[in-house]
């Protein structure tokens, strides 16, 4: 895989875990754009923080565990994973994130937003 010339893409999450059909579209997108190597920015924000969390059971939604979805993500391209600034206080009683995720004020994550050749939210 050649990722120096990489097209990035800025992945927003901002519907909550299974929360119908919607969280495995987010991850159908990212996994697309994975396959076709490029670079994944992924910001979570709002409710979409909860897609992260580990002890995670979306069987309700007929999905797959999340570690075989968003956690095989840094084995397939180059990723950069974002939450919003204080959201990782709100998941501490959670358990632990399915990826390595940073926290990032709002205008901060508008700058990597743009900074990305494209742009999807979802």
């Amino acid at each position: 895989m050649n990722h120096e010339s990489a097209i990035c893409l800025a992945l927003i999450v901002r519907s909550g875990a299974y929360h119908g059909r919607s969280a495995r579209d987010q991850l159908d997108i990212a996994l697309a754009a994975a396959s076709l190597d490029w670079t994944l920015e992924l910001f979570f924000i709002g409710d979409g923080v909860t897609q992260l969390l580990a002890n995670s059971e979306p069987c309700q939604a007929n999905l797959p565990r999340g570690q075989k979805g968003w956690g095989g993500l840094p084995h397939m391209t180059p990723i950069r994973c974002w939450i919003e600034a204080g959201s990782r206080a709100q998941l501490a009683d959670a358990g632990g994130l399915l990826l390595e995720a940073e926290e990032l004020s709002a205008r901060d994550m508008l700058a990597r937003v743009q900074a990305c050749d494209h742009a999807w939210v979802v």
